[in-house]
């Protein structure tokens, strides 16, 4: 019997760091994993692992014991109670969390379907659940390798910043290698820095988002990253041109962007930020009487034309995007329903109305400005906006993902608007369009030889808290080590190449309303610039910071 997953025969599946997996060993904790879901009563389970080979196995093993998988997008308390059925992985609780592997063939399940079941938000801003066939994924996992598998040596080893939870992960990092025989990485590189410790040299494919590849030109004096890229990939959410050209410059390696979702599978792709996109093979596009872009090819789940939320336009063959039909937006590469924010706002006692919009910036965000009730009013008077802010974020947390809550607010008496009544979103943009502080307020300072003491004060105001742990703002640790970089080369002199860090602690959280000490110290011997933070309560942080060529 088939195989309901192509598996190329490759003698290296994944790597968990230095340590290559083998295809015995995936052949065997594949009858393992087996065996234990046959025992399973149920025709569904719900997978959630954070390893992504263990997560194949089980994907894998499932379809072959005849399962339908279901694969949410975490394991929220929320999400677990509305997915009524047997968890499978890294949860809590969970009904499997392991199996033994086993030596030998199991010959895959032929009485029942093997399906996909992955969660997006629909335009009402609710997770809505999208079924995939077998023979879809497998018809878009032979139209990626036919768009760019001649670009991508079998020896490339994928790497991804992006989760196997969401259908992109999933195949690109997932089932494209699996069928193509490339070995992936079981880690994901969750946050931009990881990059810089990818190995030098080795034939790399990286699978990123846009929210990783819009911070890398923002990661502070990292230097060259040594990694050698086949090929990146993006997809998820639009990429900014300008983060385009910067990442492509810090990677070495032209940026491929995917332009597809959940529920259509990619539709096209691009080299270049300033080029039209080329629809992906077997993928026929056309605009309808209403502007919007309608898709058609076998990897939709029925025949025919699928429309889109996308306003487009078609030249030569080749698309353009025009922007959203509706009010969904994007925050990495999360869907949110602004409409639904303000609906849910509006229902609290505490509002009149509300808007909601996206703030793109270094990070992307969703912004609130509120109209107040009497009752809100008297809130904000009594417990200030801290308070208000926390107040209304905890009536969305239930309905709206941690992503999608709002991070800035802004109250006013009446919303802005135009000569003709209307309220533009630009003109809701500009309440939050006041340049704010990146640098914290000098008290006090006090020279010597290479050497350096500032006395700081941490204003609430800084930008480094917006959106970074709201209900506890803290100080980011990449930003005290982005000022000691900053007043080491302002204040001593320091000039040259970002080149590494030794002894970084961080032992105390810095909060707004702070005063703090920082002390720098220059050895130009060893190139190497010593940092202290240090408040009243105690130490802060501290850690060497290495330069190249260097000339004070």
């Amino acid at each position: 019997m088939l195989d309901p997953w192509p598996l190329a025969d490759h003698a290296i599946v994944a790597w968990r760091g230095n340590a290559a997996i083998s295809r015995d060993t995936f052949d065997a904790d594949l009858n393992g994993a087996q065996q234990v879901l046959a025992t399973l009563a149920a025709p569904r389970i719900a997978l959630f692992e954070t390893d992504s080979y263990r997560f194949a196995v089980w994907l894998i093993a499932a379809w072959r014991a005849g399962l339908a998988v279901v694969v949410p997008g975490d394991a929220l308390p929320a999400t677990r109670a509305a997915l009524a059925m047997p968890w499978v992985g890294d949860v809590d609780d969970a009904a499997l969390n392991a199996w033994t592997a086993t030596a030998g063939m199991m010959h895959p399940a032929g009485s029942l379907s093997p399906s996909l079941s992955v969660f997006t938000s629909g335009s009402t801003g609710l997770p809505a659940e999208i079924s995939k066939t077998i023979a879809q994924l497998r018809n878009e996992a032979e139209a990626l390798e036919a768009a760019f598998g001649a670009g991508i040596p079998a020896g490339s080893r994928i790497v991804a910043t992006v989760p196997h939870q969401h259908l992109y992960g999933l195949l690109f990092r997932v089932l494209w290698p699996l069928a193509a025989g490339r070995a992936f990485d079981a880690d994901t590189l969750a946050y931009p820095e990881s990059l810089w410790s990818l190995p030098a040299g080795e034939a790399l494919t990286l699978i990123a988002s846009p929210a990783i590849l819009k911070r890398l030109p923002t990661v502070p004096d990292r230097g060259t990253i040594a990694a050698r890229f086949d090929a990146v990939f993006s997809s998820g959410g639009p990429l900014p041109p300008d983060a385009n050209l910067a990442s492509r410059t810090l990677l070495g390696c032209a940026i491929t962007e995917v332009y597809g979702s959940s529920e259509t599978g990619g539709i096209a792709h691009r080299h270049d930020p300033f080029e039209a996109w080329t629809p992906q093979p077997g993928v026929r596009l056309e605009v309808g009487d209403d502007g919007a872009l309608r898709v058609a090819s076998n990897y939709l789940a029925e025949p025919g034309w699928y429309p889109t939320s996308d306003r487009a336009a078609i030249l030569d063959g080749k698309l353009t995007l025009l922007g959203r039909v509706d009010r969904i937006v994007k925050v990495e590469e999360k869907r949110v329903s602004l409409t639904r924010i303000e609906t849910l706002l509006g229902a609290c006692a505490d509002v009149a109305v509300a808007r909601a919009l996206l703030l793109s910036g270094q990070r992307d965000e969703i912004g609130a400005v509120v109209v107040l009730s009497e009752a809100g009013r008297d809130v904000l008077a009594r417990d200030g906006k801290a308070a208000l802010d926390r107040r209304l974020r905890a009536a969305l947390e239930n309905d709206i993902e941690r992503i999608g809550l709002p991070r800035r607010w802004r109250y006013v008496a009446e919303l802005p608007h135009n000569g003709m009544g209307k309220t533009p979103e630009a003109l809701l943009a500009a309440l939050f369009a006041a340049p704010r502080p990146r640098f914290a307020h000098i008290v006090a300072e006090t020279p010597a030889v290479d050497a350096l003491t500032l006395t700081l004060h941490i204003a609430a105001s800084l930008i480094h808290f917006d959106g970074h742990f709201d209900q506890t703002p803290v100080l980011p640790g990449v930003t005290q080590i982005d000022w000691a970089v900053h007043y080491g080369r302002e204040r001593l002199g320091i000039h040259g190449d970002f080149a590494g860090m030794r002894t970084l602690k961080f032992q105390r959280i810095i909060q707004p309303g702070m005063d703090v000490v920082l002390v720098l110290s220059w050895d130009q011997a060893k190139k190497a610039l010593s940092f202290a933070y240090s408040s009243d309560a105690g130490a802060h942080s501290s850690g060497k910071i290495l330069f190249d060529e260097v000339s004070a």
